[in-house]
């Protein structure tokens, strides 16, 4: 009886292990990607390849290099942060729809094509990052299909079409860009204009504070606390008319000389010293409720990240893990005062407690974000056929775009063409 209990839990064992088995291996033997393959081991991402409906879009080597160079990153810096290799294979990750043929038609619409023919109306693909859809086009004078990401930018599938179980890898010949990484503040500033305040002051400060020069170069590794417009509104005319040297301190104490993603870079009642010699913040960390968008389940590890300043109401954070270049943005609802002459200048103003509507909250905060599992989790929610339908909306397929059938995997998420 002992051996057959040890031999069926062997047994159980070995059909678990069988379940899921490692994403990578299915570029393994593709001699143009070996450097995602390498990120996707680096995360050690899982699937079911005999459950799992997915594409995958894999920039080729020589892509990865060039996003490295444009980032200043080594590829070894870019696997010490776990969160930004996750961002950027779940953007390349297209859950729920196996695409064999990209000229194929799509059977559940009509028999249309599967790829626009049309730049003006492209096809919509909702992603593994809850925050950023793909569009997709076949260009009408070279054929080859065009992937328009979150940014604008516009990458070629250049080749692939590579079977893994119902996964299919497809090349392609530059990273996407999605809305949590940019090559530098410029870029960010464009898609998150809640921003623009900020970064006109530290446009000025910065011609007063070689530390803020740098750090806006991306010289150095270092973490911005952002404040939104609205927390800027009532100081800015007092900030203006600061004397440059005290404008550019308030700028330095939102720096901080390191990279500190959330939750991992941050501690319950830690002190963190700021690029503004002398000054430093404080933090609490804990948890608190959000929605897994793949799944609609609540889950309970969200962080919940606060910032005691040395004067003033302390500041929670909104958006997490915004990385621009070497640096990363965390987004706060109030600004940060340090105990020096500025706080004087400012008056009453830091200590007004004023109220932040959740709406100004970007809807990035609905995601798991924290955690470096988007990729994993969509992959585990297309084989669980779950249809993150109210994600994708979020990410701009709106209904007009559904009801033309223009999202190939919006409406379900066990399709092959």
């Amino acid at each position: 009886m002992a051996i057959k209990v040890i031999f069926v839990l062997l047994l159980a064992a070995a059909i678990v292990q069988a379940a899921e088995d490692p994403l990578a291996q299915g570029l393994e033997k593709d001699a143009d990607n070996r450097l995602w393959v390498r990120m996707m081991q680096s995360l050690n991402i899982q699937a079911d390849e005999d459950a799992t409906y997915a594409t995958i879009f894999a920039p080729t080597d020589r892509a990865v290099n060039t996003f490295l160079f444009e980032m200043g990153l080594s590829f070894d810096q870019l696997l010490a942060r776990p969160v930004l290799v996750d961002q950027i294979l779940s953007y390349h990750t297209i859950p729920g729809a196996s695409i064999t043929n990209m000229y194929s038609k799509n059977s559940g619409d009509g028999n249309k094509d599967l790829i626009s023919n049309n730049e003006q109306q492209p096809t919509v693909m909702a992603t593994g990052d809850p925050n950023a859809a793909l569009q997709a086009y076949k260009s009408p004078i070279t054929g080859l299909v065009a992937l328009v990401d979150a940014q604008g930018n516009r990458a070629v599938v250049v080749g692939g079409g590579t079977k893994y179980g119902r996964v299919v890898f497809y090349d392609i010949s530059a990273v996407l860009m999605s809305s949590s990484y940019f090559f530098n503040f410029k870029d960010a500033f464009k898609t998150y204009p809640q921003w623009s305040a900020a970064g006109e002051l530290i446009s000025k400060a910065a011609l007063y504070s070689d530390t803020l020069a740098s750090s806006i170069i991306g010289s150095s590794e270092s973490t911005w606390l952002l404040p939104n417009n609205d927390a800027l509104k009532p100081i800015a005319a007092k900030l203006m008319a600061a004397p440059a040297g005290e404008l550019a301190q308030f700028m330095e104490y939102h720096v901080l000389p390191s990279l500190r993603a959330v939750p991992g870079g941050w501690q319950n009642g830690g002190k963190v010293d700021t690029k503004l010699p002398g000054h430093s913040i404080h933090s609490k960390l804990g948890t608190t409720t959000a929605t897994d968008p793949f799944t609609g389940a609540t889950v309970n590890d969200a962080p919940l990240l606060t910032l005691i300043p040395e004067v003033g109401i302390e500041a929670r954070a909104t958006i997490y893990n915004i990385y621009t270049g070497k640096s990363i943005i965390i987004a706060i609802n109030e600004p940060l005062t340090p105990n020096t002459g500025i706080a004087k200048l400012l008056g009453n103003a830091v200590n007004s407690g004023r109220r932040r509507s959740l709406l100004q909250r970007h809807r990035q905060s609905h995601a798991n974000n924290w955690a470096a599992q988007n990729t994993q989790r969509a992959i585990r929610a297309a084989a669980a056929g779950n249809i993150p339908v109210s994600a994708a909306t979020r990410a701009g397929v709106n209904n007009a775009q559904l009801a033309r059938g223009n999202c190939i995997n919006c409406l379900r998420w066990a399709n092959t063409w």
